[in-house]
C-alpha cells in the first residue's frame, strides 16, 4: 500500500470521527477538537484558542494572554460542561473581574463557531482573540483608508465597523489571512471593532446578551464558500448580478452637477453616441424632483423632466436604461424646512425642502427607525438634504416591499442608491429595501450595505483621479477581499476632464476602471487632442470587449462566494509570499486575466510587473514569459491594454453587438483544461475543453453539440486561436490525430 493511499485512508478515518467531536489532550491544560483536516485547540486555563492542520502545523497561533475577554478582562478559569448537542462543546468561563459566561463551540468542515453567553444581562464588550498573522485584508470601507492593502502593515490597527454617512458606508467585519488559510467574521448587531496587527487579531462587539464569532479554515476558495453559506444562514442573502451594469454607463453629476434636465442629458448622451461610445445605462442623479422636494418624492418629476415618459422612450430607443439617484431617508411631512447652511456644491439653488405624506404613512406602518425611547429617529445629513430626516428601517416587516412599491412610481429602470446619514453602529437598515428593488428587475448600484451587496455594483464615492495610486485601488481590493468584487467608483476622469494638464492621468484612471466590473463616463473629452481622445476611447472599448468574460466570472463568484472579478494576488496565490510585498496593484479577473494597470509613478510609462508561477502572455504583444518572474521597468505606454493572459488561458471577447462572441484560447495549460462560460443572458452556458498544443498548424476545434468542425483564426504572435461560440454549445480544442 502506497504512502499516499495510506494518508488518504487515515484522513478519511479522522473525518469520520468529526461527528463525535473527537477530543485529545496534547497537554494537560488543552483540549483539541478535530474536523478531519484541521485541529482547534483550546487552553483550559485561559481559553486561548489556536488552529492547526492535520499534520500538526500551527496555522493560527494563540493570543499572548487569553482568547476571550469579557468587558476587557481576560478569562482566567475554564471548566467543561455537559452538552445536550452531540457536535457541541460547552465551557463555563470566568474573567479576572468575576464576569461569567457559557461558551458553546462548534467545529465542523473548516468552520468554527464560538457563541458566548454572558451570565450578566448588562451591556458589555465581548472579545475573541488569536495571535497575529503577517497578511490580512477585508473589513469593507473600514479597511480602505490607510496606506496599505495589507491591514497588518498599516500604522493604524483599530478599525471601527461603522456607517458614518460618507467614507464608511459599506460595512463588513470579515477579514481574511490568506497566507495562514483562515478568516473571521461576526454579525451580531452592536458596536463592532476589529484589531489587526502583527501580534493580535481581535473581534470585539459591545452589546447586551450573547455574541457569536466565526473562523473559517482552508484554501481561499474553501473559505469564501464557507463564508457565503454562513452569511446566508445569518440572513444576508446575495443578489444575482445583471449584465447591463457590466456595460458602459454614464452619470450626470460630473458633467452637469445640479443642472440636470431632459434637454441637457439628451444633448450630452447624443454626443457620446455620435462618437460610438456604447453607453447602455445612464444615471440622472439630481435635478429631477419637484422644487423643494427630494428623491423620495416618488413619481413627481417637476419641470426639469416634465416629459419623463417621452424621455424614457427616447432613452430606450438608444438602448440606454434610465436610472435615478435614490435614498432611503424621508423628510417629515410638511415644511418648508430650511437648512442651517445653504452652501452646497455644483450650483444647487434649492434653499428649502418639503416632506410629503409618505413619511407619515411610513411612520404609521412602523417602517421608520426608532430611537431608544421608541420615538421616530431624526437625523440631519451634513451633505444632503441638510435638513432633519427620518430613515426607512429596512429590517421592519413589510418595509422593503412598501419602499419598492413607491420606487415603482418612478417607472424607471434602476437606481443609484446614495443615502448619506451618519448612523455609527446602526448599519443593518439598507440591505432589504435596495435588494427588493434589485430582485424585482431593477438595476441597482448600491453604496450602503452590510456584509453583502444589495445590488449588482458596489460603489465607492468621491475617489477622484488623484486617488488612483492608493485609496481607490485599496478600497476596491478591500471590497473584493470582503467577498464583493463587483466594484464601481466615480466616472472616468471624474472632476478632472477639463484639466488639460491632467489628460494622461485621466487615461490611466480610465484603464483602471476598464479592468473592473463597473465603468462609466461623465463629461465628454472634447478639449483633448484627437490622439488622446482615441486612447481614452480604446480603454472604453476594451471594457466593452471584456464585459461578457467579466460577467461570466461574476456569476461564478455569485455561486461560490469567491471574488472572481477582482482577485488580489495574495488571495489568488496565497502560497506565493512575494505577492504580499508588491508595490504595484495587480489582480486576477476570472482565472485567466492578470490586470496590471500603471497607477503609481504613472508619468514614467513603466512599472515592475510580477508574474506568478505559470506561463503569461502579454495581451498586446503576444510575448510569453515563464513565472514566477518580475519584469523590471516593464513598458506600459498610455495606449497599451495593461493585462496578461495566463492561468487557464481562456477569455471571451465581444467585437460588436451584432457579431457572435469570440472565444480566445491560448496554449498555456499543460494539463487538460475545462472552462465553463456563462453568456450575458445569465443562464446559457458554453463549455470549452483544451490541452496545450505543440504546433498551431495541427489544431482543430470541434463543436461537440453538433459534432462538426468549427472555423477559427490564429494569432501568430501569441499562438492563440479564436472562434465564435453559441449559447449552450460545447467545444473541444485539440491537435489533429
Amino acid at each position: 500500500m502506497s504512502r499516499m493511499i495510506l494518508k488518504h485512508i487515515i484522513t478519511g478515518i479522522i473525518g469520520l470521527l468529526v461527528f463525535a467531536c473527537t477530543e485529545s489532550k496534547p497537554e494537560d491544560n488543552e483540549i483539541s477538537i478535530l474536523d478531519g483536516k484541521h485541529v482547534l485547540t483550546i487552553n483550559t486555563q485561559t481559553f486561548q484558542v489556536k488552529f492547526g492542520n492535520s499534520e500538526n502545523h500551527t496555522l493560527v497561533p494563540y493570543a499572548a494572554d487569553s482568547g476571550l475577554f469579557l468587558d476587557g478582562a481576560p478569562i482566567v478559569s475554564v471548566s467543561e460542561e455537559k452538552s445536550k448537542a452531540r457536535e457541541e462543546k460547552v465551557f463555563k468561563v470566568i474573567s479576572s473581574e468575576g464576569e461569567k459566561a457559557l461558551v458553546k463551540v462548534h467545529f465542523r468542515n473548516g468552520v468554527s463557531k464560538f457563541t458566548v453567553i454572558p451570565k450578566s444581562e448588562k451591556y458589555m464588550t465581548i472579545s475573541m482573540r488569536v495571535g497575529g498573522m503577517p497578511v490580512a485584508h477585508g473589513l469593507g470601507d473600514a479597511g480602505s483608508y490607510e496606506e496599505d492593502f495589507n491591514l497588518v502593515a498599516n500604522k493604524k490597527d483599530t478599525y471601527n465597523i461603522i456607517n458614518n454617512g460618507g467614507s464608511n458606508r459599506w460595512v463588513s467585519s470579515f477579514a481574511i489571512f490568506p497566507q495562514n488559510g483562515v478568516a473571521g467574521v461576526f454579525f451580531d448587531h452592536g458596536k463592532k471593532m476589529v484589531i489587526i496587527n502583527d501580534h493580535e487579531y481581535s473581534m470585539n462587539i459591545s452589546k447586551q446578551g450573547k455574541a457569536t464569532f466565526y473562523y473559517f479554515l482552508g484554501t481561499p476558495h474553501e473559505i469564501y464558500d464557507s463564508y457565503k453559506k454562513i452569511r446566508h444562514s445569518e440572513g444576508y442573502q446575495d443578489v444575482k448580478p445583471k449584465f447591463r451594469l457590466f456595460e458602459l454607463g454614464w452619470e450626470s453629476w460630473d458633467a452637469l452637477g445640479w443642472n440636470t434636465n431632459q434637454n441637457t442629458v439628451r444633448k450630452i448622451l447624443e454626443k457620446f453616441h455620435k462618437n460610438d461610445y456604447p453607453i447602455r445605462w445612464a444615471v440622472t442623479g439630481s435635478g429631477f424632483w419637484d422644487q423643494g422636494g427630494t428623491t423620495t418624492s416618488f413619481g413627481r418629476w417637476g419641470e426639469k423632466f416634465s416629459e419623463a415618459s417621452a424621455f424614457k422612450s427616447w432613452m430606450h430607443s438608444q438602448d440606454i436604461k434610465w436610472m435615478i439617484g435614490l435614498r432611503t431617508n424621508f423628510i417629515p411631512e410638511g415644511g418648508p424646512y430650511y437648512p442651517k447652511t445653504k452652501k452646497r456644491d455644483k450650483n444647487l439653488k434649492v434653499d428649502s425642502f418639503y416632506g410629503n405624506k409618505l413619511t407619515s404613512e411610513a411612520k404609521e406602518k412602523g417602517y421608520l427607525v426608532l430611537d431608544d425611547k421608541g420615538s421616530v429617529f431624526e437625523i440631519t445629513s451634513g451633505i444632503f438634504p441638510i435638513v432633519p430626516s427620518n430613515l426607512l428601517n429596512g429590517d421592519a416587516p413589510g418595509a422593503a416591499q412598501w419602499y419598492q412599491q413607491q420606487y415603482e412610481l418612478w417607472s424607471v429602470d434602476g437606481i443609484k442608491e446614495d443615502t448619506m446619514m451618519n448612523l455609527d453602529s446602526l448599519t443593518n437598515i439598507y440591505n432589504a429595501p435596495i435588494k427588493e428593488i434589485a430582485e424585482k428587475d431593477g438595476l441597482v448600484m448600491a453604496r450602503n450595505g452590510e456584509f453583502t451587496a444589495p445590488g449588482t455594483l458596489l460603489r465607492i464615492n468621491d475617489t477622484g483621479v488623484g486617488n488612483i495610486s492608493q485609496r481607490l485601488p485599496i478600497n476596491y481590493f478591500q471590497y473584493a477581499a470582503s467577498g464583493f468584487p463587483n466594484v464601481y467608483s466615480d466616472v472616468a476622469g471624474v472632476h478632472n476632464m477639463h484639466n488639460e494638464s491632467q489628460v494622461d492621468k485621466n487615461i490611466r484612471h480610465t484603464w483602471l476602471l476598464s479592468l473592473t466590473s463597473g465603468m462609466a463616463v461623465g463629461a465628454y473629452p472634447e478639449k483633448w487632442s484627437i490622439e488622446k481622445q482615441k486612447i481614452f476611447k480604446k480603454g472604453i472599448d476594451f471594457h466593452y470587449q471584456i464585459a461578457p468574460y467579466m460577467y461570466s466570472a461574476a456569476l461564478e463568484g455569485y455561486t461560490t462566494g469567491y471574488p472572481t472579478t477582482l482577485t488580489p494576488l495574495t488571495i489568488a496565490f496565497p502560497e506565493d509570499k512575494q505577492v504580499a510585498n508588491l508595490e504595484n496593484f495587480q489582480w486576477m479577473i476570472g482565472e485567466s486575466v492578470l490586470a496590471t494597470p500603471l497607477l503609481k509613478n504613472h508619468t514614467t510609462g513603466k512599472m515592475d510587473v510580477y508574474l506568478p508561477d505559470g506561463i503569461w502572455c502579454d495581451y498586446e504583444t503576444g510575448k510569453k514569459y515563464q513565472g514566477p518572474l518580475t519584469l523590471n521597468n516593464y513598458e506600459l505606454p498610455l495606449s497599451k491594454v495593461p493585462c496578461f493572459i495566463g492561468g487557464k488561458g481562456f477569455i471571451v471577447l465581444r467585437e460588436s453587438d451584432d457579431q457572435p462572441l469570440q472565444a480566445h484560447v491560448y496554449p498555456i495549460s499543460e494539463e487538460e483544461t475545462n472552462v465553463v462560460f456563462t453568456h450575458p443572458d445569465g443562464a446559457s452556458e458554453s463549455k470549452i475543453r483544451y490541452q496545450k498544443w505543440r504546433n498551431q498548424s495541427d489544431v482543430e476545434v470541434i463543436d461537440l453539440t453538433t459534432n462538426k468542425a468549427v472555423t477559427f483564426s490564429k494569432d501568430q504572435k501569441s499562438e492563440s486561436i479564436n472562434f465564435s461560440i453559441e449559447k449552450n454549445h460545447n467545444y473541444l480544442v485539440k491537435e489533429k490525430e
